[in-house]
Order: C-alpha cells, then sequence, then structure tokens
C-alpha cells in the first residue's frame, strides 16, 4: 500500500509539472502545441490512470478476500472452541457416570459379599426349614442382586461406551475444525500471497506509469522544439516567397509601365501625325477654296460634273461612319478617345469638303489617311 501510494504520489507531482510548464510556456508566450498533442497526452494517461484503478480494485478485491478468510477462520476457531468445550463435557459426563457404574459395582460386590455370608448362614440354618426358605429367599435375592448387578455392569459398559464414542466425536470433531482451521489460515496466506503479489504488480505499474509519462513528457518536449522549428522554417519561407513575390510584382509593373510609357509615345506621335496631317489638309483647302473663287466661272462645268459624281458620297459618308462605330465599340479606355477625336477630325474633314462645293480631290485624299491614322493609334492602345 504504501509503494502504491508513493506511485500515485509520484504520477500527480509528474503531471502538475507538465501542467505548470505548459501554462508557463502559454504566459511566456512561447510555442506550446495544443489541440492534437494535449489530446495525445490524454490518451497516454488515460490507460495508465485505467491500470492503476484496476489494480487497485484487484488489491482491494484481495484484501477484502482475505480479510473474509480470516473472519472464516476465527469463525472456524469458535466453533471449535464450542466443539472442544462439548467434548469436555460429554467427558465430564462420561466420567460421572464411570463413577456411578463404580459405585453400582462396589453395591454389587457388597451384596455379594452379603449373599455369600447369607448363604453359609442358610448352610448353618439348614436344619432348620425356616432357615431354609430363608436361604432360598436369599438365594433368590442374591440372584437378583446378581442380576442387578450384571445390569449395573452392562450399564456401565454402555455409558464407557458412549464415554469413548463421545471423546472419539470429540477427537474427530476438534480434527475436523483443526483441518477447518488449518484450511483457512491456508487460504488466508494464499490471500495474503495474493494480495502481496498484487501489490508487487501495482508497483510494477507505477514504476511503468512513471516511465510511460517521462517518456510522454520527452516526447512532448521535442514535438514542441520540432514544431517550434517547423514554425520558424515556414515563417522564413513565407517570407522569402513574399519578397520575391515582392520583387516579381515590381519587376511586372516597371514593365507594364514601361509599355504603357511605349504605347502612349506611340499614341502621342500618332496624334501629332494625325494634327499634322489634319494641319496640311486645312491649308490645302484653303488653298483649293481660294483657287476656286479665283476660278469659279472657268469651272462651273467641271464643277456640275463633280456635283453628279458627288452624289454617292452620302452612301460613302454613312459607310465610314459604320466603320467608326465599329472600331469605337472594339476600342476601350485612351482608345476609344482617339477614336472619338479621329472621328471629329474624319468629320471636320467631310465639313470642309462639304463647303468646299468643288475640291473634292483634298479630301478624297486627307480621309483615308485620317483613318488609317485613327486605326494605328486606336490599335496601338488597344495593344498597351
Amino acid at each position: 500500500m504504501a509503494m502504491m501510494m508513493t506511485g500515485r504520489v509520484l504520477l500527480v507531482c509528474a503531471l502538475c509539472v507538465l501542467w505548470c510548464g505548459t501554462s508557463g510556456a502559454a504566459a511566456d508566450g512561447d510555442v506550446v502545441v495544443s489541440g492534437g498533442d494535449d489530446n495525445s497526452l490524454k490518451e497516454l494517461f488515460i490507460p495508465v490512470a485505467r491500470l492503476q484503478e484496476r489494480q487497485e480494485q484487484r488489491a482491494a478485491g484481495a484484501t477484502a478476500d482475505a480479510k473474509a478468510a480470516a473472519e472464516a477462520a476465527e469463525t472456524a476457531v469458535a466453533k471449535a472452541t464450542v466443539a472442544k468445550a462439548a467434548a469436555e463435557a460429554a467427558a465430564a459426563e462420561a466420567v460421572k457416570v464411570a463413577a456411578e457404574a463404580a459405585k453400582a459395582a462396589a453395591a454389587t460386590q457388597e451384596a455379594a459379599t452379603a449373599a455369600t455370608a447369607a448363604a453359609e448362614a442358610a448352610t448353618a440354618a439348614k436344619a432348620a426349614a425356616e432357615a431354609a426358605t430363608a436361604a432360598e429367599a436369599v438365594a433368590e435375592a442374591a440372584e437378583e442382586a446378581k442380576a442387578a448387578a450384571e445390569e449395573a455392569k452392562a450399564a456401565a459398559e454402555k455409558a464407557k461406551a458412549a464415554a469413548e464414542k463421545a471423546k472419539e466425536e470429540a477427537e474427530k470433531a476438534t480434527e475436523e475444525e483443526k483441518a477447518k482451521a488449518a484450511t483457512a489460515k491456508a487460504a488466508a496466506e494464499a490471500a495474503a500471497a495474493k494480495a502481496a503479489e498484487a501489490a508487487a504488480e501495482a508497483a510494477k505499474a507505477t514504476a511503468a506509469a512513471e516511465k510511460a509519462a517521462e517518456t510522454a513528457a520527452a516526447e512532448a518536449v521535442a514535438a514542441e522544439a520540432a514544431a517550434f522549428a517547423a514554425a520558424e522554417a515556414a515563417e522564413a519561407k513565407a517570407k522569402e516567397a513574399a519578397e520575391k513575390a515582392k520583387e516579381e510584382a515590381e519587376k511586372a509593373t516597371e514593365e507594364e509601365k514601361a509599355k504603357a510609357a511605349t504605347a502612349k509615345t506611340a499614341a502621342e506621335a500618332a496624334a501629332a501625325e494625325s494634327l499634322r496631317v489634319t494641319t496640311v489638309g486645312e491649308e490645302e483647302v484653303k488653298t483649293a477654296i481660294h483657287d476656286q473663287d479665283n476660278s469659279v466661272v472657268h469651272h462651273s462645268g467641271e464643277k456640275q460634273e463633280l456635283l453628279q459624281e458627288q452624289e454617292p458620297e452620302p452612301q460613302e459618308k454613312e459607310q465610314h461612319e459604320k466603320r467608326q462605330h465599329q472600331q469605337r465599340e472594339h476600342s476601350a479606355g485612351n482608345g476609344d478617345e482617339a477614336a472619338n477625336d479621329n472621328t471629329a477630325n474624319g468629320t471636320n474633314a467631310t465639313a470642309i469638303k462639304d463647303d468646299s462645293d468643288g475640291s473634292t480631290a483634298v479630301p478624297h485624299t486627307t480621309s483615308p489617311l485620317l483613318l488609317f491614322v485613327a486605326f494605328a493609334a486606336a490599335a496601338a492602345v488597344v495593344a498597351a
């Protein structure tokens, strides 16, 4: 029992140390293994506690068996004492009966002596008839006394046999009680040995539990260290990946900025070229209008012919507007603005062409060039 109590105290101390160490580590901010590891510790300690509880129950059962055997032994000893007292009482009764039988035998002997004396007296008084009759009576009395002595002797023998039988039964009862007491004593010794064996097993189990607790504590410390190392490695990898992603993002941003700058430069160049072409076209249109004002009279016939040729121009203008509308739908962002500017330029050019009335050669030359420049600028912006 002392070893079991010592094992319990050591196990409780180990659990307290583990608990305090885990709580202290959590309070100091260290990495504490929780969740699955805590459950694994519980799974390690619960079977040990159950094994100790079973061994304690076995030891308690063995102690109860030993106590019951001791009580049975005490009961058997009490019964043997009672039987011994009964045997002693029977022996005393037999001695008393034997004394009474001895007294009866002495009386019979005295009666026999008296009968002998009477016989001698009868022999002496044989002469007289009364003496003979008295002698016969005495003889009958002697025979009766002899029969009584034989009966007393038989009774004494019966009493002696009863005393011997009582003595044998008392001895037999004493031997049975002794055998029962010996059996009870052997059972008590076996129960004590079993209890000692259970105590030894409990001590072994306690030692195994302490060893398992130490092993579990060492494994917990190792798992904590491994988890801390894994966390540091994961943090380092995450930091490295973040830096690499940042560098790639910066590189991609620089590339996109360079592409955007290139597209912007191309768009600005295209816009400048469009503006230059528009300016040149306006100058040419002004020159043509001036020349036309100077030669209105000379070109009246040619104007009529040109007006006839310009009749299909509304259809061509609608086709140009449809193409420009489709181009605006396919472009986005700055491309829409460039397309709108180019459409405005094209509209201005068309208006100038309508105002010129006779100079159709310049607008026909300028409009396709403006459309081409606008499409190129829109394609550059979309590609950027």
